[in-house]
């Protein structure tokens, strides 16, 4: 008798553990008694001696109802982490309930007692257990038919926003009546969890290449996961929803920004007006000679030939003091004066 089993035994919730299922890597899975039924009983192994523990980026965005429960957890007090632990295991049966209401192909739950998960037992068409996936002969006439049709699965699990987060062929029974979705404590909040479409085209693209390995035209279905989430995100996806089953379209990348030139760079010949400067319409510059902004030639008056303009003569006519080599400052050069002759001419002469 396995010790989480007792309890229920004790308190008459089942009447007989029958045999063992299987062992994986969340749980174990017992075949026990229940009102004179025969069903399975999910006991959840300790989170040390689980093998699925980097359980983070699912928990992302679950909450509690209890206020002081979910401040214990998100501190991580003693308290806390058990809080969490059972958390984590009734997330399935609530997914269950939800999933097995909206006619998703679920194991229906019977009972959630003690940690422990009471649901049917799966069988295929002979009555047996029903085998996984990944174990099940699958022709290749078949496999375009088992794949639509978990894609359906995952469409309605999602109208109940609901992201599986660990779908593969080893999570899919091959059931009398179709293939069952199992295994739901890592389930992820479709509309709380930031990650939720990263998981959800992970699960769906984990069927879709198991498949495409026995029917390669499945291939062309790659983009079907993103199609149904892009009609999730618009709110246009219901239980029916069949994507078109198109390529996805591929992404565009923006052009690659071109680099300065660098100091190498060889330099443009001529000028280039700085930007937001134009110059005045009608007035031609001299070549070789800029103007300085704000100033201007006064209109009427010409400059005579060999004469500089004040303010530059001024600034030429002074001294420049040169050292010598002992540090002793030398005397001006002189300065020199030119001098234009006008010779006047008169109407007599």
């Amino acid at each position: 008798m396995h010790d989480p089993l007792a309890p229920l035994l004790a308190d008459g919730i089942i009447e007989e553990v029958v045999a063992r299922l299987k062992s994986g890597k969340e749980a174990d899975l017992w075949m026990v008694r229940h009102g004179g039924e025969i069903v399975a009983a999910k006991v959840y192994k300790a989170r040390e001696a689980r093998n699925f523990r980097n359980n983070a980026a699912y928990r992302e965005g679950r909450q509690v109802r209890d206020t002081r429960m979910q401040r214990a957890m998100d501190r991580g007090t003693r308290f806390g982490q058990a809080a969490a632990e059972e958390a984590w295991k009734s997330k399935e049966a609530d997914a269950l309930y939800a999933l097995h209401a909206a006619g998703a192909r679920v194991p229906k739950p019977v009972l959630f007692y003690q940690g422990v998960l009471l649901m049917e037992v799966v069988v295929d068409a002979h009555g047996h257990p029903a085998p996984r996936l990944v174990d099940a002969r699958v022709d290749r006439a078949d496999a375009a038919a088992l794949y639509a049709d978990l894609r359906a699965q995952a469409v309605r699990m999602l109208t109940c926003d609901l992201v599986h987060g660990d779908l593969s062929p080893y999570n899919v029974l091959v059931g009398w009546n179709g293939p069952v979705v199992i295994d739901f404590p890592q389930v992820i909040g479709a509309a709380h969890n930031g990650q939720a479409a990263r998981f959800f085209e992970r699960d769906l693209e984990n069927l879709r290449r198991f498949f495409a390995g026995i029917d390669p035209a499945l291939h062309a279905a790659s983009g079907d996961a993103r199609e149904i989430w892009r009609a999730y995100e618009r709110r246009e996806l219901g239980p029916d929803f069949v994507p078109s089953g198109r390529a996805p379209e591929p992404q565009r990348q923006a052009p690659p920004r071109q680099a300065p030139p660098g100091p190498s760079a060889p330099r443009q010949p001529g000028r280039q007006q700085q930007p937001g400067r134009q110059q005045q319409p009608g007035r031609q510059q001299q070549p070789g000679r800029q103007q300085q902004p704000g100033r201007q030639q006064q209109p009427g008056r010409q400059q005579q030939p060999g004469r500089q303009p004040a303010g530059r003569q001024q600034a030429r006519s002074q001294p420049k003091h040169r050292h010598s080599q002992g540090g002793r400052r030398e005397a001006p050069a002189p300065e020199v004066v030119r001098v234009n002759r006008v010779v006047l001419r008169t109407s007599g002469t």
